[in-house]
Formats: structure tokens, sequence, C-alpha cells
């Protein structure tokens, strides 16, 4: 059986105490925390992902902090993996205190930075930073014997799976591996998906398990139907209008209802000897958190039945 963690990004109104309840009583065995600074003016602010996040531990959290998230997780039979920063790719001050912080919690994986990627980049360029940075990673995860992950990412140099390979395959996989999500591959970076595991190889170290979908943009900016809406729709049939592109968008699906079709991307993470940790990162905002770890977990159990 895959192992089951949760992303805390993904439970943003539960205390850090009330997520390793929670967790413990969906069956989740494994914790990643999310590491953000929350500025004061947004602590005020309803729970998000990104804004106020009760669930994050802070870059400078005291040792006594650090004890006490590590003695909670334990206390609710959960094992603290990984720990999972914003940081920016050279920073390696930054990434060092990360990797100190992550080994009080008893982690043995960090996220680190990875160049974004924009019109204006020269990708030979932003891959050559990449390395000059993982050089001095490199360093860092044989000193702290914690494995630098590269994450698949839209709009970073890093966004499929071969791009990640391409970076961390410089290096040890005992060191660098790579966090591999197919929800972040709908938005860019999309392979075949028993392709891009095998092209991993022994650096396919994490996965995060979410959806998103794509849907066009039926309305013009002047608030008008497009009069291409039906046929982006699936209506078929010619264009009414083939010199107005439709606009498509990317948005958050639960796990079930997106275009990452979970139940292959499982069979597919079996067939190549997969056993890690499968973590949930849930942002449709379809189901309360405790729903949706509860639901997590009977989805994962259920469709590995299947595979049986």
């Amino acid at each position: 059986m895959f192992k089951l963690s949760v992303f805390t990004v993904a439970t943003p109104d539960l205390e850090p105490a009330e997520l390793c309840a929670a967790a413990r009583d969906a069956g989740i065995q494994g914790v990643e925390w999310r590491c953000k600074e929350t500025p004061a003016e947004l602590l005020s602010e309803p729970p998000s992902f990104w804004g106020n996040n009760r669930c994050t531990i802070a870059p400078g959290a005291s040792d006594r902090e650090a004890a006490l998230i590590r003695d909670t997780a334990a206390s609710h039979g959960l094992q603290n993996i990984a720990l999972v920063p914003y940081l920016a790719c050279g920073d390696i001050e930054g990434t060092e205190a990360r990797f100190r912080l992550a080994s009080s919690l008893g982690a043995t994986m960090v996220r680190i930075g990875v160049p974004g990627y924009r019109a204006d980049s020269r990708y030979s360029e932003l891959l050559e930073s990449a390395y000059a940075y993982m050089d001095q990673v490199d360093e860092l995860a044989r000193d702290y014997g914690i494995k630098a992950l590269v994450e698949t990412h839209h709009e970073t140099i890093a966004a499929s799976a071969s791009a990640a390979w391409r970076l961390v395959s410089r290096y040890s996989p005992d060191r660098f591996g790579v966090l591999y999500d197919p929800g972040n591959m709908i938005h860019e970076g999309m392979e075949q998906w028993r392709l891009g595991m095998e092209v991993l190889g022994p650096y396919l170290a994490h996965v995060h398990v979410k959806n998103a979908s794509w849907y066009p943009v039926v309305d013009l900016a002047d608030g008008q139907p497009h009069p291409n809406a039906a046929t982006a729709s699936g209506a078929g049939g010619p264009e009414p209008d083939p010199l107005t592109p439709v606009n498509w968008k990317c948005v958050w699906r639960p796990i079930a209802s997106g275009t990452v079709p979970w139940k292959r991307v499982l069979a597919a993470l079996k067939s190549v000897g997969y056993n890690g940790w499968l973590g949930v990162e849930d942002f449709s905002l379809a189901y309360g958190s405790q729903e949706m770890l509860a639901n997590f977990v009977r989805q994962i159990r259920a469709w590995e039945e299947e595979l049986e």
C-alpha cells in the first residue's frame, strides 16, 4: 500500500494539533508542513491556502516551537516527512535554515527553489543559475541527511517530469529527488504519466495528489457571448468566427473530477515500483478540511484495491 500524507497548505483552517488529530482519524500517516512567514496584516483575515494559513510553520520557528510540532505529530502516530517552504533559487542561507528546521522536526525531505520562467527569460541562463544553487544544496543535503526536492510546477523550468529530471540527474538520487505533481502538470508540463515516471527513475521521490481542468471562457471582454462558445464547449461543427480564438482557463478540481486520471496514475506508479508517499494537496474547496482528508484516504484505498 502507498503511504498517505497531507501537505498542510491544503488545511488552512486547522491549527497544527487539530490537523494532526484529523489526519490520524482519517487514516493518514505523514505530514508535510507548509513553511512560510504570515504577515501580521493577514492574521485577522479568514483562513486561506496562501494567506492566513493556520497550519503553517514560520521559517524562524524556535527550537521549542519545532519540538512542540514534532512531539504533537508523534503523539498522534504521525511522521513528519517533509518541510515545504517557498525558497528562491539561489537563497542558500535560507535553504540551510530550512534544512536545519526540517532536521529539528525529524523530516527527511525539503522542497528547494527552482527558477521561474517568463517570456523575457532565457532558459539556458536559468538552468545555469539552478545548477549553481543546487551544487551548494548538494553539500547541505549530504551534511544534513535530507533529500532536496524539485517539484514539477507550472511557470518554472521544472514544469514536466523530463524538465525536472534534467535538473536533478547530475546529482545523486540519495540527495535529490522530484516531487511529482500531476495536478500542476495539467496547468503546464503534462506528459504520458508512466513515461514521466520512467524518465525520473530513482529520482521519483514523492507524489502530490490534487486535480485541475481547463474550461473555455465563453464571454468576450465586453461581456458578450463568445461566438465560438458552443463549439469550444463540445457541440462540434464549424466555428461561427474562426478568426476569434477562445480563451481557456485552468482551475482546481476535486480529486475525482479533474483531468488527472488518478486510477491510471496509481496503476502507473505501481507498475514502476513506486511505494512511497502520496500527499494530498486539494485546492478545490469542494469539501471542508476534515472531509477532504477522509475522502482522500477512502479514494486511494479503494482504488488500490482495484489494482490488486
